[in-house]
């Protein structure tokens, strides 16, 4: 086909065509990731002397179109005529303008006059702007999947609607897509609304959750007044895109808030005051250096793969010791111990775009909208087109509500209810026989143990009624590529660990593993939480996973690093908590985790008080930071340069946008200042060569380097410099040989043993708005959206309690003290409840036991008896 005379290729369709020749062809409905309707009638193309709508008319060989003709200009110019009657056109107006439009032709009808919404805290309205052109309707719908908008009346007296309501009480998740297709500022945000020049635009990844979203930064301003004007997905991006959630798109106010850490704090006579960088730097050096031996490390999943792998070479090389440990031990270590149990390797088995390719999904233990909300829009998709849902949560979350089938089971009892799926299974013959006979072993023996689990004989544990298993287990089995993502609902209890097997075996059962639309998933709770572990902050691996005791490994890293490995597995978390209050760890550092808030007090508060010195180096003087004796301030992930490793274990990189506040530092070059302070001085200039080191000492990583990583990263393994990174996992083999099933038995948490008098079940998460402690999102408009933490009760209880919804309660367990709001809520049944954990007066940790998973040592977040009394008001 030929346009304007151009020969091109025939594409989707003759837009697309258009533009791949550079014809100057208008589009205002048209979005690459949207579905066609031709709404606007801008993009009409002359085509044998017929005028019709180019972005759906399908390319084919043949074709002669032209863009600009005598009836193209004369049509246009009536188009444009007849949007300025009909709406104020907003940012279209200039456009308009060069087809010659004046608004004349036409009365100007009462639509065209400015209605403006301007409720919600990030979105504004002016429907007078609006020229109907659905791109709104179809973003909300196609890439959120939220069906917020629609469009009432007919004819001149059509309107955008979303309710009766104020915009602020809609069904809104301010994922901003609306916002970033409009094309007349009908729908605009707070950042466009502020109209500060962009100076440039940097791309880079999200540094909330696991997903690992593009992100293209607008910047305004030079250093050191520079700021974020805005950020928008990147389209290109094979994670996202271009969709972002509220968080990513909007929760970046952080970076410039008064509360930031602009130079280094010291605790003289109990108050902790600014000095200089060398006097803090010398003072912990020193200190660390007098305390060998008795040191330990926390390191960040916000932070850099960089600065996490410099995090674990300083305790090693510098201190000798391998007590480093970081925040995956209290999320997804349980995840990394039960797959490589099970599969051999404890990550992702496959990539987020099989949730397009996938028959079946399987969310086990995850609120995917609120705490992953882009992949769970991209769940939400996959089912709308057709895909079978299955969802296993005590709550009922936004996907247990398209799920085909509900597993709404009692909290703490995991382990039954996956058993009783694979027995189920089994008795239905919804197996692969032929890749468990290939590819596992144990099946026998599994298949014996699985007989006390029938769905019958389970149900009065689990509260999940036998035919609503056995219907989730023939889904599951016959369909032909059934995919599972779980989170931190499977992870976070005493059998933590065992539930990740239970959940491979389900896999290994279906043959779902090492080819496309399958596999075993884990969203990851942090932006970084994969890398942290990849990169060896962990007291009993180094980079790249391989043992502190094996005498290959240790060779490679000592030849690398020149200096010798500590021999000894260090301490998990806990267990340094252990230590310090046994006196045997004396100094611990703390790279950007608030544990005071985040990890159970029954733990931290003693641990930490008996500290003989402590360091955190953090953006904000949080609860944790209130107890050091020196606070370093470090640099956010938008004022400095790196890696993130997301939860489909791809590397991308992270781009400084902005300059750090005050006398702030990337944290990378803190930790280089840190190691020479303590004997071990580096030679790094840039990440890129920490990076390059890491690719020496790691051999998943060694075709790893930054340019590489343009523009969207790689998957690992890349075990060479030409190798394309890995999508899939364990295609033709697993690293153990063959699979093996976990034979797992139901052990009741020993939480349970404390429950006289504490009635009703809890668990904890996230909600969409906030992230972890907030630390973040609290400084932000956010907290509009979501201003307190929620405790989440069925009306049964509240009743039996005496509360009504909103009232102020203490919830009460054996361990400690929290404050809430009550919120009745059927998303729980009777005798469970749900508490978020965002808000450091909540003092949601207080609550947490001492209990741990039993394999991987991360506290048990998800069941904790508690009891409810109201909070009397006074006057």
């Amino acid at each position: 086909m030929k346009v304007n005379g151009t020969p091109v290729a025939a594409t989707s369709s003759v837009l697309a065509a258009c533009r791949a020749v550079g014809a100057d062809v208008p589009a205002f409905c048209a979005d690459e990731r949207l579905s066609t309707g031709g709404h606007c009638r801008a993009c009409l193309v002359e085509i044998d002397g017929r005028l019709v709508a180019s972005c759906t008319t399908p390319a084919r060989p043949g074709l002669e179109v032209e863009t600009d003709t005598p009836r193209l200009r004369a049509y246009r110019l009536d188009l444009g005529e007849l949007m300025l009657a009909e709406s104020t056109t907003g940012a279209l107006a200039a456009t308009l303008a060069t087809w010659g439009c004046d608004g004349t032709r036409y009365e100007r009808s009462r639509a065209a006059t400015p209605r403006h919404d301007t409720s919600h805290p990030y979105l504004a309205l002016d429907l007078g702007a609006c020229i109907k052109c659905r791109k709104c309707v179809k973003g909300c719908e196609e890439l959120q999947g939220q069906f917020v908008f629609a469009f009432a009346a007919r004819g001149a007296a059509t309107t955008l609607t979303w309710g009766p309501d104020a915009f602020a009480a809609s069904a809104c998740v301010a994922c901003g897509a609306c916002a970033s297709l409009c094309p007349t500022g009908a729908i605009t945000d707070v950042d466009r609304l502020r109209r500060a020049p962009t100076t440039r635009v940097v791309q880079s990844t999200c540094s909330y959750c696991g997903v690992g979203c593009s992100l293209d930064v607008h910047v305004a301003g030079a250093a050191p007044l520079d700021r974020v004007q805005r950020i928008e997905g990147t389209r290109e991006s094979p994670v996202n895109h271009g969709h972002l959630c509220v968080k990513g798109r909007y929760a970046h106010g952080f970076s410039r808030h008064p509360d930031r850490l602009t130079t280094p704090l010291i605790r003289r006579d109990g108050v902790l005051e600014p000095a200089t960088w060398d006097e803090a730097l010398a003072l912990v050096g020193s200190t660390f250096l007098r305390l060998r031996g008795h040191v330990a490390a926390l390191s960040s999943s916000r932070c850099t793969n960089e600065e996490n792998y410099l995090v674990q070479k300083w305790m090693r090389v510098a201190l000798g010791t391998n007590n480093v440990d970081c925040c995956a031990r209290v999320c997804h270590g349980p995840t990394a111990a039960g797959m490589r149990h099970v599969l051999g390797t404890g990550a992702a088995t496959n990539s987020l775009a099989d949730i397009e390719r996938a028959d079946l999904l399987l969310v086990a233990g995850s609120n995917s909208t609120a705490a992953h909300p882009v992949t769970g829009a991209r769940i939400k998709q996959a089912v709308l087109r057709g895909a079978r849902l299955i969802v296993i949560d005590p709550r009922r979350t936004e996907l247990a509500e398209l799920a085909d089938v509900h597993l709404q089971l009692r909290i703490g009892t995991n382990v039954v209810l996956l058993n009783s799926l694979a027995r189920a299974m089994l008795d239905d013959g919804a197996i692969d026989r032929a890749f468990i006979d290939a590819r596992t072993e144990g099946f026998v023996a599994y298949a014996a143990f699985l007989d006390a689990y029938a769905p019958e004989a389970t149900e009065a544990i689990t509260g999940v009624p036998a035919e609503l298993v056995r219907r989730a287990a023939h889904l599951y089995g016959t369909a032909q590529r059934p995919m599972q993502t779980h989170g931190l609902g499977m992870t976070e209890h005493y059998q933590g660990s065992e539930g990740v097997m239970l959940l491979c075996n389900l896999a290994l059962l279906a043959g779902a593993i090492g080819r496309d639309g399958v596999g075993v998933n884990p969203l990851r709770g942090q932006n970084n939480v994969q890398g942290a572990a990849d990169m060896g902050c962990q007291p009993d691996l180094v980079t790249g996973y391989g043992s502190v005791t094996d005498p290959v490994v240790r060779a490679r890293f000592e030849r690398v690093w020149g200096a010798a490995l500590p021999t000894d597995h260090g301490l998990t978390i806990p267990r340094m908590y252990d230590a310090a209050r046994a006196g045997e760890v004396r100094a611990l550092y703390i790279l950007g985790e608030d544990v005071v808030q985040t990890d159970p007090a029954v733990h931290t508060d003693s641990a930490l008080a008996a500290l003989e010195f402590l360091v955190v180096q953090e953006l904000f003087l949080s609860e944790t930071a209130r107890r050091a004796h020196v606070v370093l301030p470090g640099a956010s992930f938008l004022e400095k340069d790196g890696t993130f490793t997301n939860g489909e274990r791809r590397i991308q990189r992270v781009r400084q946008a902005i300059s750090p506040p005050g006398q702030a530092r990337a944290d990378w070059r803190v930790l280089c200042d840190l190691m020479a302070a303590t004997g071990a001085p580096q030679t790094f200039t840039d990440p890129s060569e920490i990076m390059a080191e890491i690719a020496q000492v790691a051999p998943g990583f060694a075709g790893v380097s930054y340019p590489r990583l343009e523009p969207f990263g790689l998957q690992w393994p890349v075990p060479s410099e030409d190798h394309p990174g890995t999508s899939t996992l364990h295609v033709d083999s697993f690293p153990v040989g063959r699979a093996t099933f976990a034979c797992v038995a139901y052990a009741p948490s020993p939480v349970l043993a404390h429950a006289d008098g504490f009635p009703l079940r809890l668990t904890t998460g996230r909600v969409l708005e906030h992230y972890n402690c907030g630390t973040m999102t609290r400084r932000g408009d956010n907290v509009v959206l979501h201003p307190a933490d929620e405790l989440e009760v069925h009306a049964v209880d509240a009743r039996a309690a005496g509360l009504v919804d909103g009232a102020p309660v203490r919830v009460i367990s054996p361990f400690g003290e929290a404050h809430a709001i009550v919120r009745l809520s059927d998303r729980m049944t009777p005798g469970q409840a749900f508490l978020s954990f965002h808000f450091p007066e909540t003092g949601t940790n207080r609550l947490i036991s001492g209990v741990l998973d039993r394999i991987a040592d991360c506290p048990e977040y998800k069941i904790t008896p508690v009891r409810i009394e109201r909070i009397e008001r006074t006057t």
